[in-house]
């Protein structure tokens, strides 16, 4: 097969897969409705936490974690002839999660499935965003803040990373496993692109938030009640 339409057809299958609705199929089988008239109306991880409840919303969490580093596992061990960097087809399958052909191309804010391609392709990195998402969602209940600052803190150690990472070596080294490669421009650009996507999708959060209107989300919290 022609090596670009080889690449157009990984293309393909990053988006498709990330454009796979798991709070709406979720939703559909387990409580028989539409996610999107409820709640905020977001198809995403956060709305089927406040809408479909903690267990749930921990399935649907696990499930866009997973589908961001699908395309990166398939052309890391099982796909041939891939000559792009992973994190590409991560960044693409974010891409269909937030406009996801499915759904008329109205989908949620990529921040699972954001951090799945990091935790599938540097997983330190992934934990890091991963853990700042939490600690500032347990202090504020604020998703968005949460989501914006676990990003900020994936791209911080993307460049620090950059800087001082290990060197690509054949077989791959365990730090390099972990963390990625040193002077790798592709890693940061992802990473800050990403930013800058959440950030985006986020503003309309941001300004509730300054107007004292933005709901807290009680999910990480003790006794939880769900937001309706």
């Amino acid at each position: 097969m022609d090596i670009i339409l080889l690449h157009a057809l990984y293309f393909l299958m990053a988006y498709f897969i990330g454009s796979i609705s798991f709070s709406y199929l979720v939703g559909k089988v387990f409580r028989g409705i539409d996610i999107r008239e409820h709640g905020s109306g977001n198809p995403g991880t956060t709305n089927a936490f406040r809408v479909l409840g903690k267990n749930l919303g921990t399935l649907v969490f696990i499930l866009d974690v997973i589908k961001g580093g699908v395309m990166i596992t398939l052309v890391l061990h099982v796909l041939p002839g891939n000559e792009i960097h992973p994190l590409v087809y991560g960044w693409i399958s974010a891409l269909g999660h937030v406009y996801p052909v499915f759904l008329r191309f109205k989908g949620g804010k990529a921040v699972a499935t954001g951090v799945g391609a990091f935790l599938f392709y540097a997983p330190v990195l992934g934990v890091i965003g991963l853990g700042g998402y939490i600690v500032v969602l347990k202090i504020t209940r604020y998703v968005s803040l949460g989501s914006v600052i676990g990003t900020a803190a994936v791209m911080v150690a993307s460049w620090v990373v950059f800087v001082i990472g290990p060197e690509a070596s054949v077989p791959m080294s365990w730090t390099q496993m972990l963390f990625g490669v040193g002077r790798d421009w592709v890693m940061p650009i992802v990473a800050t692109l990403g930013l800058g996507m959440i950030t985006y999708r986020h503003l309309g959060n941001f300004k509730k938030i300054r107007e004292g209107t933005e709901p807290k989300a009680n999910f990480l919290q003790k006794r939880a009640k769900h937001i309706n």
